[in-house]
This record gives C-alpha cells, structure tokens and sequence, in this order.
C-alpha cells in the first residue's frame, strides 16, 4: 500500500521555530530574573535595615537616658520586632576602651587587652614605665566579686560599697567553703553583716556588688580603709562607707588643706579641719565614735583625703602601709598620719635615702630599716615627708604590739608584685600571710627565714613563720603574690577582692610597644560558654582597668595613667540581603551596621558630653543580657534595669583617648569626629594633631587602620568624667 503521508518541511520549520523562540523567552527571564533576585533582596534588606535601625536608635536612646540619669533598681523596656531576621547577643566580639593620662605632655595605650589571651601591650614613650597593675572590674549579672577570706581570720564585717548611689534591694551574698556553698545572704542596703569564721577554715565569699570587707583579729586594730570613690591618679578620696563593730572606734582624716568633714550614722554632723600656720604640715581631723550596736558609718570631706579607722583604742595594738602622694606605697613624699605611735622608713633600694620633715630628719640605708617615734614635737597637723629617694613609710602603735598590715611590693611599690622585703624587730610573734595575685606563683623565702612553696590551682593561699631580721620574698615563676604582715595576736585591714591590683614589674622605656603579661588564664580559641565560665570564676577578668606605673619627675611610682576595658554585650538583628552576614546591632550605646557589602555604618555614635569648652564626660552602658534571656526570631520585650552607676574618674587629664574593636572601630572614630572637615588647620595639615588650633573634640588617631581618637583640646587640661552603668537585659518572647 502506498502511504497517504507527506512531509511537509516548512511546518517543522515553523514549529522547531517555535520551541527554539519559547526556550530563548524563557532563557530571557531566567536570566532577568537571575538579575533582579539580588536587587529585590536588597531591597528587602534594606528595609529591614532601617527598620530595625530605628527601634535599635530607640533603644539606644533609652538606654543612655538610664544609664546617666537614672538610680538603681531603675527600669525600661522597649519591644523589638524583627522583621524577617533574628536577635542574637554576642558576647565575645565586642569591646571598647578609654584611657586617660595625669601628667602632661604623655600618652598612653593599650594593644591586646582585650584579646582573651593572657598578653597585651602598652605605649608610654616619654618616660620608663615601671610596673603595671590590672584590676579585674567583674561586669556583668553572672560575675560576681570573689574575695578569699585567709583561715586565720575570726570575723568578717561587710558593708556594700555605694558607688554614685545605693542599690535599691538587698545584695545577694554566698559563703563558700571550697567548693560547697555554706550559705546565702541577703545584705540589706546601707545595712550591715558579721560572719564569725573563726572554726570555718579557709572561706570565700561571693557578692553580686562590690562590698567593704574588714577582716579582724582579736581585739580588732588599726586599717588604712579605701574610699568608695578612689581617685585614679593619688588613691584619695572624699567619701567612706564604714561597717564599724560596737565599741568605741576612730577615724583618722588625713588631707593636704581645710577640710570639712561630714559623719553621719543616725544624724549627720560636720566638722571643720583648719590648717596649721605651719610650713610643710598637712591637715589631720580624728574623731571618736561609741556605738551600742555594729552598723555603718558613712564619713564625706570636701577634699580628697585619706581615713585610718581603729575600731581599738589599745595603746599597743595597730600597724598600717602608708601611701606616697603619688598614691602607691614606694615614694619620695608622703603626708603622714599624727597618730601617736613609731613611724617606720624601710629603704629597698641599694643608695642612703634622706628623709626630712618639718624641724627634723634621718637617713635610711640601703636595704635598711629606720623607727622613729611619732609624731615629731612641735607639729600641729600631718607631717609632710620629703625624701631624696624612694621608701616605705608605715606606722605601727609600739613595736612589741600586734597588728596586721599590708607589705607593698619593692619591684612595683603597690600592693602586689615579685620582690617583696620584710623587716621583723619587737618581741611579738610575727608570721607572713600570702595571697596568689595571679594563676600561679612558685616563690622562693630567703634571710632570717628560708622557706619556699608554690601556690596554683586551689591553693591561693598559705601562712607562714618570720623570724627576726631582713628576709625577701622573689616569685620564680608565674606571677604576683599579695604578702601581709601579721604581728600578734590582734590586727585589722581592710580586704581586697580576689582580681584586684595584679601588678607586675616592666622597667622599660621604649618608643614602642612592649609586651607584658595579663595575670590571668588566656582564654584565646574557647568557646562563649568556657569564656562565660571563666568571667564568673575570676579566672579570666570581665572588663578591667590597667594603671601604668612609672617616672614623674622624682618620683619613679607615679601613677602615669590609666585605662579602662570594657567586655560589651552586643544585641544583634541578623538578617540576608543579597548576601549573608548583614547586622543592625547595639553595642556601648552606639547603633551600627555592616549593610550593604559590609560596610560598617554608625546609625547612632556613642554619646558622651564633650565641650564646648576642655570638658569630656561620659557614661558607659554596660550592658549584658540575664543568664535565662531568650533569642530567636519572634517579637521579643526587652527588660532593661539599672544596676549600679559607679564614678571611674573624676580629675584633670591631660590625653584622653577611646577605641573600639572590629569591625565597628574606625567607623566609630571617623564618625565621632564630626565637624573636623571644616577645620581649616586639619585640611591644611592633614593628621597633625598638633598644629590643630581650630578644632575641639574627638579626632582620629592618624596611625595607620587606628580605631583610637583622641580628645583634642587645643593643649589644654581636660576636665575629665568617666562613670560606668552597669545594666542587666532581660529579653522574653512576647505574648501575642
């Protein structure tokens, strides 16, 4: 059969065509599509960056109105709604610092600090930098301060220190024996508690606020006590919060000029403390105090001073390190206490030191001990001591008396270090009580007592015999040790928290950087959860402030300057553009963001109060999220309460600094030095900071990729304010 079938070539011409045509129409919007996905998203992203953007400035703005203003145990709360991303919180990746010099034509800077290792460096090119001190300053809801109380002791009195002002509720306090929790307090503000340890070992006690803690033994003695408002530069101070035992008791104030002196336990009483019309003598005020009952005192003066409490009145009980003007222990000039009793000149050095005062004088030899009864007659006020060198000064009540004090380090001149000299006379039994300042000290005792032993892991702590003479304590490996001299059968002093004041000699001078150790565990490569951990042990420090040590004119144990580190917090919306990885965050009362592209873009700068004029004063937020706060997707309330607001600095500076991490601290810097571009000096010398006349506030550091500025005010001494506010957040899913 033939077949009716025929092929017809132009209609499978035509229809190829078609099919070719459909798949080129389809390749077309494949391709445009392809295109126009990444700007879609960016778009979205968009919106949702200025969403967010503007409820996280809320949230800024909130934020630093609590924390300048408000009180403890203050509140605010704000709602976040995301639009499609989530709120995270990042507690490792963000950090800012200030830093602040107290002598002129000097810098200070810090590389590293905060790097969760346990090395950093320092830049202080205009004199030798002697030694370095970190204190850890314990931010944050879970981190609480840890203080170690020494087996020896018999009673604990403890008062909360008031910072700007009180907490509202009660403080929680946890007795800890080794590892056991024995107890818990609720210390009530501006209240009082006396923990009997005199059967309970070795004990440490866990507060989440900082207290002032009196250690006493026996019949109790003489303490040189730390204000609630230390001054960065001299460790004066012009405000005390004292837990005094019933009995009779009595403060000591010793300041440079007139004093007015507020006491107030029941009532509130002032007194006046007039200067002498004699030359190179300071001003003393004492005050005697009889309570039924133990409670707190609260003592003001209107200049900075310095307060010794004797909670006895034994003629024979009673011994304290006094400081130099220039607030560490090692000095050449010191305004001394009129307190009735023997005044002790030690000399480390290896020159005869001169020490002279008003219508008197004696010579110390190197590696000498000198006692001279006290006060010198004729001198109506604080004694003024001028010395051609550096020495301890320290006053006990009778050498054969009791009494319990600190013995400053020789390398460092503060309270901790690696080379310490003790001096023992009298017939009292004399023993050394020592306390790591760091994760490990093996120390080696050499001179009329040899002995040595390590101190790491558990044991932070040991007490042993001194015998009569010169003996010196050296760290051979690890860190600092705290020693304290214990005489007799009674003494008192005022303790420190476990992360307070480790310092470590340096003795460099260099143009450069010099690397130097943080006494602390590195926790460099962990996780968040083993950083947490260690922030709350004390193993690592949460937030600190390093003080540099060194040369000012005669002095070599100046404090030169001063820096203060902050682990923030940052509250985090993550969310997709076109491409992955884009935030709007909160961090330090700065809005930022790294949309688009990952450029870093300030929303909101840091708020502080500079100017108009050589003033600078600022407040940082400090804010960390509560131990049960939630993350996620949906709409979140966010709780915020205003711990406590405690002043760092309140004097004149001479350099102030700030920085902030990455990705965010360059931004930060150029962002704050808002109006330079109309400076006509920086246009004209670009990055000279000092042919810059026309221009106040902040400007960047002109090192190479700096995320530093400096506060410039044309060479004039900045007024300075530093405070800090410690917030908890507490952030919930909200009920729909």
């Amino acid at each position: 059969m033939n077949s009716a079938l025929q092929r017809d070539d132009s209609a499978v011409s035509a229809a190829v065509a078609t099919v070719l045509l459909f798949g080129g129409v389809l390749s077309i919007i494949a391709m445009m599509m392809v295109s126009m996905i990444p700007v879609i998203e960016e778009l979205e992203g968009s919106i949702e960056r200025h969403d967010m953007s503007s409820q996280m400035s809320l949230l800024s703005h909130q934020t630093s109105a609590l924390s300048e203003t408000g009180m403890p145990g203050d509140s605010t709360q704000i709602e976040l709604i995301p639009v499609d991303g989530t709120l995270n919180w990042n507690m490792m990746q963000s950090s800012m610092w200030y830093s602040a010099t107290w002598v002129d034509d000097t810098s200070f800077r810090v590389q590293g600090a905060m790097d969760y290792d346990d090395e950093f460096r320092i830049r202080h090119p205009e004199s030798m930098n002697t030694a370095v001190c970190v204190d850890d300053l314990r931010l944050g809801p879970a981190n609480p301060y840890i203080f170690t109380i020494p087996e020896w002791a018999e009673s604990v009195s403890m008062t909360a220190s008031p910072g700007l002002a009180l907490p509202l509720g009660p403080i929680d306090v946890e007795i800890w024996n080794q590892s056991t929790k024995v107890s818990e307090i609720e210390l009530m503000v501006d209240g009082m508690f006396i923990l009997n340890t005199s059967s309970s070992g070795e004990i440490a006690i866990h507060s989440s606020h900082q207290l002032h803690l009196l250690i006493s033994k026996g019949i109790g003695g003489t303490a040189l006590m730390q204000s609630n408002d230390p001054s960065p530069v001299d460790s004066t101070g012009t405000s005390w919060s004292l837990p005094l035992p019933s009995g009779n008791n009595r403060i000591h104030v010793v300041s440079e000029v007139a004093n007015q002196i507020t006491i107030t336990n029941h009532t509130s009483t002032s007194y006046y403390a007039l200067p002498s019309n004699q030359n190179r003598v300071g001003v003393t005020f004492s005050h005697q105090l009889t309570l039924d009952s133990a409670e707190v005192v609260h003592v003001t003066t209107s200049s900075p001073s310095r307060l010794v409490l004797q909670t006895t009145l034994d003629a024979d009980v009673g011994q304290i390190a006094w400081p130099s003007i220039d607030g560490q222990y090692l000095g050449h000039s010191f305004v001394a206490p009129s307190l009735e009793g023997e005044v002790v000149f030690s000399n480390p050095g290896q020159n005869s030191v001169t020490v002279t005062w008003r219508g008197g004088g004696l010579s110390v030899g190197p590696n000498q001990s000198v006692v001279f009864d006290w006060p010198p007659a004729e001198i109506d006020g604080a004694p003024m001591l001028d010395a051609n060198g550096d020495l301890f000064v320290s006053w006990r009540a009778d050498v054969n008396g009791s009494g319990m004090q600190v013995i400053p380090a020789d390398d460092t001149g503060a309270l901790s270090g690696q080379v310490h000299t003790l001096y023992v006379d009298g017939t009292s039994t004399n023993q050394i009580h020592l306390a790591r300042a760091g994760t490990s000290a093996k120390w080696n005792l050499t001179g009329s007592t040899i002995a040595n032993g390590t101190l790491y892991d558990e044991q932070t702590q040991s007490t042993l015999g001194l015998s009569q003479g010169i003996s010196q304590m050296n760290i051979e490996a690890g860190h600092a040790l705290r020693l304290y001299n214990l005489r007799g059968q009674d003494g008192l002093f005022q303790a420190h928290h476990d992360g307070a004041q480790r310092c470590l000699s340096i003795n460099v001078q260099a143009s450069g950087w010099i690397a130097t150790q943080l006494p602390w565990e590195s926790m460099s490569g962990r996780s968040q959860v083993d950083l947490k951990n260690a922030w709350e042990s004390g193993s690592h420090p949460a937030s600190m402030q390093i003080t540099l040590i060194g040369v000012n004119g005669a002095s070599t144990h100046a404090n030169l300057g001063t820096v203060w580190g902050f682990h923030l917090s940052r509250l985090s919306y993550q969310f997709s553009s076109s491409i992955v990885g884009m935030e709007v965050a909160y961090v330090g009362g700065a809005v930022v963001t790294n949309h688009p592209e990952f450029e870093s873009y300030i929303v909101v700068p840091p708020s502080d109060r500079g100017g108009p004029g050589p003033r600078f004063a600022a407040t940082i937020p400090s804010l960390h999220p509560t131990q049960d706060s939630v993350s996620g997707a949906g709409t979140m309330n966010l709780a915020i309460e205003l711990v406590d607001r405690s002043s760092l600095a309140s004097t004149t500076a001479f350099e102030v600094r700030r920085g902030w991490s990455s990705p965010y601290g360059m931004a930060i810097a150029d962002a704050s030095a808002d109006g330079l571009e109309s400076s006509e000096d920086w246009t004209i010398f670009p990055g000279r900071i000092d042919l810059l006349t026309d221009y106040v506030g902040w400007v960047p550091d002109p090192s190479y990729s700096t995320s530093e500025a400096v506060w410039h005010t044309n060479g004039v001494p900045i007024q300075f304010t530093l405070q800090m506010a410690a917030l908890n957040a507490h952030m919930t899913e909200a009920i729909s």
